[in-house]
Formats: structure tokens, C-alpha cells, sequence
């Protein structure tokens, strides 16, 4: 494979930048091509990885903007503009370069070690083995803030809280959406990418670092027996690491009679402040500080312990935990410390952060620490050894490059592609009859029709078996509230490659199922594909209303175009597809769901934007071909929703004002999250209006206006508080995550 990397790889350095290191070299070994690309002053990881040839650096250096950086970057404030200038000029120079090495190299993706992709090279996939999710960091800020200002002042914690804040915004955030794939070092990462920031588990791969198991080696020699229990804190002193959790447990041990003896090794970062917390820790001869030692030293601090404590929050991977059971110490992680995928019988795992929980660990692990280090050291060669690393790498990089492979995906084509279909209903028989009639006729069967049934719906029981002997359709109980919920219901019942979604009053020709899959077939960032709904409520005005091409779209000013029934043309990419008749890519469905947090008792509007927001996110792409038609009866709904039928209903227009703004706010990245909500505020729509709207105080009088705005504002609040409300809890919620009991 010839691969295009850049990133963050030194041998000399830090525990993620040496990983990187390891695998860059054991990738050339397997027989991979490597092209780096970088600037000398920043990564130079020729010293590491010496002659070979299946290696080349490329400099890509910004030299203007580099050599201004180093000279002002002390200045207060130039220097933090020239820093966000050099930064990026590099990277989009970074990009430039990778562009013109690609027409000639034709590289088969880019890698990116300990950092997410900065932006995209033309049809060339990008994989960020990055070193965590983003925003870590900015979160233990804001959590534990009021600790940070007794420590550095409130001066220094305003600052550090105000960029945390920026950090967790869309300008401080990474542009995610520019990495077809992103590696992660465990389970709890991964998680955390999907549950923050909404990244498919699908695009998600948890794998951890290599460690130099030669360097990193149990000691030849046991250290003499001792009755202390000595304890190792080794890594940087910033907030997520919980240095105060550390100190605290090791006071609560001492004061019930333990004998610990701990090793605090590492600098302070960068809040100042937490040196006070070792100065002021009541059993001073009970506690060495050593603020810097070579990497080269690490094995011989780690054999003078008996046990490493890393009780960080969000911990990614911890390098030195895996090191520490390398040399074959039993460890203690935090409860959302991701090292926890990793242990074995002699570590423990922190059910919770207070400090009474790691005495209680201490104390089991003075009991224990006799036992043999060779489990541990087993543990580290299952997990952490280079070969199996890389081997695991390089099969997540062919997996990634053949689901981005048009060959690739076109020989897979040649088989046979299994389609479900999700059909929800209540209590409309005679539509679902038309329905399933209509898919009796078409030219590519599906593998099987779920339809969504309400315990209370008597009725359509008896329809779906009409069709059970000539369809391999069956009714699936609906839970949750409304079409959202039965269609939720019905997806954990599928496993196909795709996946259509019908309304239950439509009727598609018999070429609609081929149709769309061939779309879907046509290109390898294509997931979805639907057709043109032709409305039957009003014939006589549908049969004249003038079609129109800009339908389905997202503008970058914030409008939502939908339109789909009138949409003219020939097919082309959308952003939104209408939910009413639409085929997707099954893993990226089952991935994402259809969004639970939307008010509606019935059909929950909006639903349709969300998918098409995260499809959007990931630079994937939607079809709309209004060449195939469907006929879409429009039937009644049981549900009291009215505003569809053209008659105003409070509830109803503030559920979907709130869906509008709630579905921007959650899914919209970039510039379009603040842009739609901004737009819906100054124009929204007849139903949900916006501030030019009100001219129908004085046009339209007997339209409602003051109801209808005073719905949609009610919605709009209520979708930004709800916004506002999940963004602050989500430390609290990733904090709670469920956590394997203490051994």
C-alpha cells in the first residue's frame, strides 16, 4: 500500500509521538510505502526511521510564516495570531503538497498520526489515528474550574475557562468531518466520539499503541521486598489527570494505616497553580517530586514501584499504564480511563473518582502485590506488541481503502445486495393495502418488509397477512412515540445492505427499488437515494405548479430548500431527502438511528434533516431523482397534527419549530449550525415564520400571526435550552459511564 503521513512522530519524545514512531518504521517493514510530510522544524522523523527505500520525506515547509511565529511568539497576543497563521499556512500548504504529490504518486490513502486530517485530497481517503477525542482537556477545565481558580487565581482561571470554552465550540473544534475513519486507543474514545460528537461507530476503530516491549521489560532482578507500598505517578500535572485524586486516595491510605510511599514524576502543564496541591500534602516525607526524567529512564522508575496510578479522566490511552504492565506492575485506572479495555486479574479499575474508592484500591493492592508480573507482562505482549499492532493497522487501512474503492465496491456489486424495507403505519389499511400491492410489482424484490404496529392498531394486523404468502413482509410492535419511534422499532430488525424507507400511503412503480439501488451503486460516497413524491392532496393546483431545481439543498446562509413533490430536472446530489420514499446505505443508517429527542406525538418532523446533517458531516452524499415518480396519497393522521392540513395547531407548530432549530443545533457543523438556526429567526416559513414575516400583522390578519409566532418562538427556546442543557452534561453523562467494578 503507498501511503501519504504526516503527523506527530519522534522517537526522542513523548509516549504517543515515540508509538508513532514504532509504526512508521513497522509499516516499511511490512512492505508498505511511506511518504511523509512535514516540516523539519516541527517533525523530522528521518533520525528514527534512517535509509530505506521505501521511504520519502517531503518538506513542506512555510517558511515565512514559521520564522515570524519564532520570533514573536512570546509577544502576548501577536503571538498568539502568529501561531494561528503558521498553523494555517502549514496545513493548508500540507494539503497542497500531498495534492500535487497524489496526481503523480497516486497514493492509496493518508494517514494521520496523533492528529485528525486538517481538510481532503480529491478521492484520495483520509484515516486520523488521532490521540483522543477532541475537547478532552477543555472539558476537565470547565468541570473542575472552581478547583483551577483556587489554584492559579481567578484571573489565570477565567482565561483558561473562556479558551475551553472556545476549544468546545465549532471554531475550536477539529473539522471531523474531513477523516473517513478515525482510530482511536479504546473502547471509552470511541464512545465518546460517537455520544459527543456524533461520529458512526461504523468510521470508529479502537486500537491501542505500540510499546518497545525490548525496552519496556520486566527487571532482570526483583526489587527487595519492602512493607511499603511504593507508588508511581508518572506523566504531565494538568487537570484531566486528576493529580488531586492521586494525592487524595494516597492521604486517605496513610491515615488508615497504610505504609505508601509515592513518586509524583512529571512537569507542570499548562494551568500553574497544582504544585500547590504537593506542596501542601500533609505527609511530605511520604512524597518525592520529580519534574523531568529522559525517556531512556522510564523502565528503571517503573521497576523501583509496586504499582502505577493513572486516575485521569477521559483518558484515551495512557502510554505509561501499558508501559508500567510491560514491566510487569499491576496498575490502577480511572473510571473513564480507557486503559480499562486492557487489564488484567492483578489491576483494578475505579468505579467512581472519590478518593475513599482509591485507598480501598491501595489497600488490595499491597495485599496483592506479591503475585507473579509475568501476568502482567502476558497482558502487555497480547495487547502492545508492535507486530500485532501494525498487522491490526494495516487491516483497518485495507478495510477503509475497499469500502472507498469504486473498483472495489463495483466487484462487490456483482453480487447479490440484500434490501429491508420500513414501512410505518396506524391504523390506514386501505393505504398500506395500495402499499404492499405496489411493491408485489417490483422488478427487484426486497429480503424483507417490517412494518411498524401499534399494540392498539387491530386493523393492520390483518392486512400484513393478506400479503404474508406473496411478500416477505411481517409486523414489528412499535415502541417509542410516534413514526420515529416505530421506525426506530423496525431498524434494530434489520441487518441488510440497504435499507428503504416508504410511507404507508405511497405507491412506487414497479422500477423504484432498482432504480434507487443503482444510484446508490453509482458512487462510493453515495448513501442514500429517494424520488419525486407526486402530492395528491390538491391535483388540480399539482398538475401546474412550476417544478423547480433547487430542492433538498442546505445553502451555506442557513436555508433548508425542500420541495421534493415539485423538484424538475434530472437526478443530482442533495443534502435532505423527503422520508416519505427513500432507499440509504444500511450500516450508515443502523449508525446513526433517526433522531429520538424530537417533539411530535405522530410524525415527528425533521427527522429527514437530521440523517441528511450527518450524511453531510462526513462529506457523504444523497441522490434525488425526480425523473421516478411516486404517488403519494396523503392520508389522514390519527396523531392531531393539523398544521400539514393547513390549519393552525399550537402544539404542533412549536414541535416543529423546535425539531427545525434542535436538529441545526445538534447535528449542523461548520458554519451552516449557526447559519439555519439564524435563518429560521430573520425568515423561517408561513408555518414557523421569522422576523420578516411580520408583515402579516398587517397583510394576512386573519392568517394567525401572533399564535404562529408565539408557537414558534416557544419551540425555538425550548430547542436552545435543550442544546444548551445536553452541552453542560456531557462531562457529567461521560463521567457516568458504565464502569467494571473494582477486582
Amino acid at each position: 500500500m503507498k501511503i501519504a503521513v504526516s503527523g506527530y512522530v519522534s522517537a526522542q519524545e513523548g509516549s504517543v509521538a515515540s508509538a508513532n514512531a514504532l509504526l512508521l518504521r513497522s509499516l516499511l517493514t511490512e512492505g508498505h510505502e511511506v511518504d511523509f510530510f512535514s516540516k523539519p522544524s516541527f517533525v523530522d522523523p528521518r533520525p528514527g526511521v534512517g535509509e530505506h527505500e521505501r521511504f520519502r520525506f517531503i518538506s513542506t515547509d512555510n517558511v515565512g510564516p514559521d520564522r515570524f511565529r519564532a520570533k514573536v511568539q512570546k509577544v502576548p497576543f501577536l503571538g498568539f495570531l502568529a501561531c494561528r497563521v503558521d498553523c494555517a499556512t502549514y496545513e493548508r500548504l500540507l494539503l497542497k503538497k500531498m495534492r500535487q504529490e497524489h496526481a503523480t504518486r497516486r497514493y492509496d490513502l493518508c494517514l494521520w498520526l496523533g492528529d485528525y486530517a486538517p481538510g481532503r485530497v480529491k478521492n484520495l481517503p483520509m484515516v486520523s489515528f488521532a490521540q483522543g477525542p477532541p475537547g478532552t482537556d477543555a472539558r476537565s477545565i470547565v468541570s473542575r474550574f472552581t478547583e483551577i481558580r483556587k489554584l492559579a487565581g481567578s484571573r489565570r482561571a477565567l482565561q483558561w475557562f473562556t479558551l475551553a470554552k472556545l476549544r468546545l465550540s465549532p471554531l475550536g473544534l477539529p473539522p471531523l468531518k474531513h477523516s473517513d475513519h478515525i482510530i482511536v486507543g479504546s473502547t471509552q474514545s470511541k464512545q465518546t466520539l460517537h455520544a459527543v460528537y456524533g461520529v458512526p461507530p461504523a468510521q470508529i476503530s479502537a486500537l491501542p499503541y505500540p510499546i518497545d516491549l525490548n525496552m519496556f521489560r520486566p527487571a532482570e532482578e526483583p526489587a527487595p521486598p519492602s512493607n511499603e507500598l511504593r507508588v508511581l505517578w508518572l506523566g504531565r500535572i494538568i487537570p484531566r489527570k486528576r493529580l488531586d485524586l492521586f494525592l487524595c486516595g494516597i492521604e486517605h491510605a496513610i491515615r488508615q494505616g497504610l505504609q505508601v510511599k509515592a513518586t509524583i514524576v512529571g512537569g507542570l502543564g499548562f494551568v500553574p497553580g497544582y504544585e500547590k496541591l504537593i506542596e501542601a500534602f500533609p505527609f511530605p516525607d511520604r512524597l518525592r517530586w520529580i519534574k523531568g526524567m529522559p525517556r531512556q529512564q522510564v523502565p528503571a522508575l517503573l521497576h523501583q514501584h509496586d504499582v502505577l496510578i493513572q486516575p485521569s479522566d477521559e483518558e484515551n490511552f495512557g502510554s505509561s499504564v501499558s508501559e508500567a504492565q510491560a514491566c510487569g506492575l499491576p496498575v490502577i485506572v480511572g473510571h473513564t480511563n480507557g486503559n480499562a479495555d486492557y487489564l488484567c486479574s492483578r489491576d483494578v479499575h475505579l468505579t467512581d473518582d472519590r478518593a475513599e474508592t482509591l485507598a480501598a484500591a491501595l489497600k488490595h493492592t499491597a495485599h496483592t502485590k506479591s503475585g507473579s508480573p509475568l501476568l502482567s507482562r502476558s497482558l502487555a505482549e497480547q495487547h502492545f506488541e508492535l507486530t500485532q499492532v501494525t498487522q491490526h493497522l494495516s487491516t483497518i487501512l485495507a478495510e477503509v481503502l475497499a469500502s472507498r474503492s469504486p473498483v472495489t465496491r463495483a466487484r462487490m456489486h456483482t453480487q447479490s445486495e440484500t434490501i429491508d424495507i420500513i414501512i410505518p403505519t396506524l391504523k390506514r389499511p386501505d393505504h398500506l393495502r395500495r402499499c404492499l400491492e405496489a411493491l408485489k410489482q417490483q422488478d427487484k424484490q426486497a429480503d424483507q418488509i417490517l412494518v411498524g404496529v401499534r399494540a392498539d392498531d387491530e386493523v393492520t394486523h390483518a392486512v400484513i397477512q393478506e400479503y404474508e404468502v406473496t411478500l416477505p413482509v411481517r409486523a414489528v410492535e412499535a415502541r417509542g412515540v410516534g413514526v420515529v419511534g416505530s421506525m426506530n422499532s423496525c431498524l434494530k430488525e434489520c441487518h441488510a445492505q440497504w435499507i428503504a424507507l416508504l410511507d404507508d400511503d405511497v405507491e412506487i412503480p414497479p422500477h423504484w427499488l432498482s432504480n434507487m439501488l443503482a444510484h446508490g451503486q453509482s458512487r462510493s460516497d453515495v448513501v442514500a437515494a429517494g424520488a419525486r413524491d407526486m402530492l395528491q392532496d390538491y391535483p388540480e393546483m399539482r398538475k401546474t405548479e412550476p417544478l423547480e431545481e433547487d430542492v433538498g439543498n442546505v445553502h451555506w446562509f442557513g436555508r433548508v430548500t425542500g420541495g421534493h413533490h415539485r423538484g424538475g430536472g434530472t437526478a443530482r446530489a442533495v443534502q435532505v431527502l423527503r422520508g416519505s420514499n427513500c432507499l440509504f446505505q444500511g450500516d450508515f443508517l443502523r449508525s446513526c438511528g433517526f433522531e429520538s429527542g424530537l417533539r411530535g406525538r405522530g410524525a415527528q418532523v425533521n427527522w429527514e434533516l437530521a440523517l441528511g446533517l450527518q450524511a453531510k458531516a462526513q462529506n457523504l452524499k444523497m441522490i434525488f431523482d425526480p425523473t421516478v415518480h411516486i404517488i403519494h396519497n396523503v392520508a389522514p393522521r390519527h396523531d392531531g397534527d393539523t398544521v400539514h392540513r393547513g390549519i393552525f395547531n399550537f402544539e404542533g407548530t412549536s414541535d416543529i419549530a423546535y425539531n427545525e432549530t434542535f436538529v441545526a443545533l445538534k447535528h449542523g457543523t461548520g458554519l451552516v449550525r449557526w447559519t439555519i438556526p439564524l435563518w429560521q429567526a430573520l425568515i423561517g416559513s408561513h408555518v414557523c415564520p421569522g422576523l420578516a414575516r411580520a408583515v402579516d400583522f398587517i397583510l394576512r390578519p386573519r392568517s394567525q400571526p401572533r399564535q404562529r409566532f408565539a408557537a414558534t418562538l416557544t419551540g425555538r427556546l425550548a430547542a436552545f435550552k435543550a442544546c444548551l442543557s445536553r452541552t453542560q452534561t456531557t462531562g457529567s453523562l461521560l463521567s457516568h459511564q458504565t464502569a467494571a467494578p473494582a477486582p
